[in-house]
């Protein structure tokens, strides 16, 4: 889906979300070298779950020329938005890097990844302990074994 064929009230819609909860530039920069002290090396691939309009998958694989990126949603509004908006401004060779699913994140992925991210309280809506901790099991086998699983329950720069 091109960017014309959205309308105008779902490209504000996800324009003025970003715009409020999201710093792509310092968030990648933060995980990547959150990892990096943590693990003593670079990371290479990303998970993101509930990744929506992915503009973290996108700006994580414009980071470093070897990062790859795996996104996870299963509304596809705003993976329709991200399709138009982010992956149409990457280059080719970047958007070989970027696999974007329409799965749900209580789903082991490969290939397994170095961090898995769920931002924006996005992990809020398991309302249950018996289905939080399956996804935190499916993120766990997802993971690389010296992977890390980073939640964010306040967006924005700076939380």
């Amino acid at each position: 889906m091109n960017k014309s064929a959205l309308s105008a009230r779902v490209r504000e819609k996800y324009y003025l979300y970003e715009q409020a909860v999201q710093s792509p530039e310092v968030h990648v920069k933060w995980f990547h070298d959150t990892y990096r002290e943590l693990r003593g090396k670079k990371p290479l691939q990303l998970r993101e779950d509930f990744c929506g309009t992915f503009s973290l998958s996108t700006e994580w694989v414009k980071f470093a020329p070897k990062n790859r990126a795996l996104g996870l949603d299963l509304d596809p509004e705003p993976l329709a938005y991200g399709k138009a908006t982010h992956l149409a401004r990457l280059t080719a060779e970047q958007k070989k890097r970027v696999q974007i699913l329409r799965k749900n994140v209580i789903s082991k992925t490969g290939p397994t990844s170095d961090i898995a991210i769920a931002c924006n309280f996005s992990f809020c809506t398991f309302r249950d302990r018996e289905t939080l901790l399956n996804y935190f099991r499916s993120v766990r086998q997802s993971l690389k074994s010296d992977g890390v699983f980073m939640l964010d329950l306040v967006g924005g720069p700076g939380m």
